[in-house]
């Protein structure tokens, strides 16, 4: 809800994206969450989920994707951040192009 808020509201001319993300982990981190990343490759399917819930008022879309998007973010081992870059580069994280690239979830260890 924070994040959606923060994104709704947009109180500056730049950054406002970045900023919901982080009120968004910030509240997760609280209740011991795992927080999320919403990796490059999945930046699209996010902002349309967000688009549908803004114009449409429809929040199923948008806390399906978190969902997924949550459970990826934490089926990765965060103890040595270049493994977790690369394992992310494994799965596509920082591709663009949807057509060319599918999100894949890191392999079991």
């Amino acid at each position: 809800m924070a994040m959606f808020l923060v994104s709704e509201v947009h109180p500056f001319t730049d950054g406002n994206g970045r900023l919901a993300r982080l009120v968004m982990n910030a509240e997760l981190s609280v209740v011991n969450s795992c927080r999320i990343i919403v990796p490059t490759l999945f930046r699209e399917e996010y902002l349309d989920c967000l688009r549908v819930l803004t114009r449409e008022g429809n929040p199923s879309p948008f806390l399906d994707a978190m969902q997924w998007i949550c459970q990826w973010t934490a089926a990765f081992d965060y103890e040595d951040l270049d493994k977790v870059i690369a394992d992310m580069q494994l799965c596509n994280a920082f591709e663009k192009s949807r057509v060319q690239h599918k999100l894949l979830f890191p392999p079991k260890a």
